[in-house]
């Protein structure tokens, strides 16, 4: 592993053209196609029932009450969001309806306010359902749990198809191999960010324009905290998809296997935890135990699970650099 090769020069220029061939190549546009179309179904399946509530607020009282409108996802999305973030279970999480009350410091959408010594929302839950706009964290949360799937259809053919074409021994007679390991991971990253960038702004234009029952500011506030979320959860995943790019020869193996990787790691824990409780641990050797912990109120939470997703991403390209150095192109 020879880091005195790299050159930040040629790694610029190798993730700039990388991430317009993602543009112009087959792989970014059907992730750019999957990412859009999950993204926006989501949005929809999401903002698509409050749209009728308010709709029907408004053809009975001739008015839509945001304060109302907010109070009912609360309620509706407490035990949901509780059980989403593995807090406890859909019946644990349902409990008595509290009254909605007003706007207020912690509370500046109206709606259910959780009481103290009650469980009727811990802080986490409180946190994304009423300090935050309800219908952006709902999404947040599919995405958060959703996206990791889909970045292998962009990043699984870093550097294999050039493996197997042997296409590389040209390039490496104008650079080095690290130049271009690192260039790839970096063009594919902008790439992924980009896309991230595109729907969630997509998503929140119309949340302010339509939707119209959060304050501008809140709704900025929350996305930018969510497109970071997003951006740094791509960041391991895309590293685990260069190690099995710089592993293998054919480009269909590749996504086969970073699918199989990213899919069967969170199912093994979920499966295996069902029978020894020390199984859900496996779920560490991936993001899958950390992630929902960028959306945490704590700032220690999310910072740890932030920087723990950039433990992951160098870990993961070191050893994918240190295959790609030593294995034959």
């Amino acid at each position: 592993m020879n880091l005195g090769t790299l050159n930040a020069r040629h790694i610029g220029l190798i993730a700039l053209h990388w991430s317009r061939h993602a543009v112009r190549g087959g792989a970014g546009l059907v992730y750019l196609m999957i990412a859009l179309v999950f993204g926006l179904t989501v949005a929809h399946a999401v903002i698509m029932p409050v749209e009728q509530l308010m709709a029907m607020q408004k053809r009975e009282t001739g008015r839509v009450d945001p304060n109302g409108v907010n109070s009912v996802i609360v309620s509706v999305g407490r035990p949901i969001a509780g059980f989403v973030l593995g807090i406890k279970s859909i019946g644990e999480s349902s409990g008595p309806d509290a009254p909605p009350a007003g706007p207020g410091p912690a509370n500046p959408f109206g709606g259910v306010t959780a009481q103290a010594g009650d469980v009727e929302l811990d802080a986490w839950t409180s946190y994304l359902l009423e300090t935050r706009p309800a219908l952006l964290s709902a999404i947040f949360l599919i995405l958060v749990f959703g996206m990791p799937f889909a970045i292998s259809f962009l990043a699984f053919n870093q550097v294999t198809g050039d493996i197997q074409s042997h296409g590389l021994r040209y390039l490496l007679l104008r650079t080095e191999r690290g130049n271009i390991y690192f260039g790839r991971f970096l063009g594919t990253a902008a790439f992924s960010t980009a896309v991230m960038a595109i729907l969630i702004a997509t998503i929140t234009l119309y949340l302010g324009l339509r939707v119209r029952i959060y304050p501008a500011a809140a709704l900025t506030a929350w996305a930018l905290r969510g497109f970071l979320a997003l951006s740094f959860l791509m960041l391991p995943y895309i590293a685990v998809c260069s190690i099995i790019s710089a592993s293998v020869d054919s480009p269909f193996l590749s996504l086969v296997l970073a699918k199989l990787t990213i899919g069967g790691v969170l199912l093994f824990a979920v499966l295996g935890g069902l029978k020894w409780e020390g199984l859900r641990l496996v779920k560490y050797a991936l993001p899958w135990g950390w992630q929902n912990h960028l959306l945490h109120p704590e700032p220690s939470h999310w910072l740890a699970a932030g920087l723990a997703c950039l433990v992951y991403m160098v870990v993961f390209l070191a050893l994918g650099y240190i295959r790609f150095e030593t294995r034959d192109l």
